[in-house]
């Protein structure tokens, strides 16, 4: 039985206590995925602030059911309920975590990072995390927001699937060090929840401005592809609902949604 430094989730939970905020933690060895054990907990109307973290995803995924490489003991793998008000922008609050992302990684370890339109966090041209915002409706309401976590903290390299070793990497080998994951996830949370503050108070545009300072690719051409079509053109910026801004050829400027996008690369 391969053995790991399980999470220190009392010490989490004592760290969290005194800010009030994301201080109910589910902590689970294995699962599917923490998205489905968010997904299934009843009255999740009621359940703001609720961490699901595993030590270990089975089942892990990304965007358009992309799977999410989760070895145990290594990394950070969870999703937070959060309960906004209706007609909240999950476009948004999945750029609020990128930005909390960046900081708690530069806080945490030194580390300076790029966001990579819509919901990657790269360092040095690889992928280093991951965020999956899903939105939980019963007919026409918003029931919760999860947001879904995915970071590669203190994999090797070995810990790294085939297929994505040269594109991936870690916090450990970006760093150089090994990186307290419970330290790390406190500070991801602190981050989130003031960026999700400043969402419900209407100060998007900071967010915006704070995610476009850590934009890889700003200004550069770029490629989108979705699932009918592909459009090239001049990554120039963000519009107020988080769609990204590309201007083509013709000077035609293009907004472009995530839910339309099956990849966005740099040409």
């Amino acid at each position: 039985m391969n053995q790991f430094a399980a999470l220190k989730t009392d010490y989490v939970r004592k760290k969290l206590a005194s800010t009030g905020i994301f201080n109910h933690i589910v902590y689970l060895e294995t699962t599917t995925s923490t998205s489905d054990v968010a997904r299934a907990l009843p009255c999740i109307q009621d359940k703001h602030g609720t961490l699901i973290v595993a030590e270990e995803q089975t089942a892990g995924r990304g965007r358009k059911k992309n799977r999410w490489f989760s070895p145990k003991g290594k990394g950070l793998y969870f999703t937070l309920v959060l309960n906004p008000p209706e007609m909240s922008n999950v476009q948004l609050i999945t750029l609020a975590a990128g930005v909390a992302l960046t900081e708690a990684m530069e806080n945490t370890c030194g580390l300076a990072t790029k966001l990579k339109w819509p919901n990657d966090v790269y360092v040095r041209d690889r992928k280093l995390a991951g965020i999956l915002t899903e939105a939980i409706s019963r007919g026409k309401k918003l029931l919760a927001i999860l947001v879904g976590i995915g970071i590669n903290v203190n994999h090797e390299k070995g810990d790294l699937a085939e297929e994505i070793r040269n594109v991936s990497t870690s916090l450990k080998i970006a760093a150089n060090k090994t990186v307290s994951r419970e330290e790390l996830l406190l500070n991801v949370l602190k981050s989130l929840d003031l960026a999700y503050r400043k969402l419900l108070r209407g100060s998007s545009g900071e967010i915006l401005k704070c995610w476009l300072e850590k934009a890889a690719y700003l200004g550069e051409r770029v490629v989108v592809t979705n699932e009918n079509t592909s459009i090239e053109g001049e990554f120039i910026g963000l519009s107020n609902e988080g769609a990204l801004l590309l201007r083509d050829y013709n000077n035609n400027v293009h907004e472009i949604w995530a839910a339309d996008v099956i990849r966005c690369r740099k040409l």
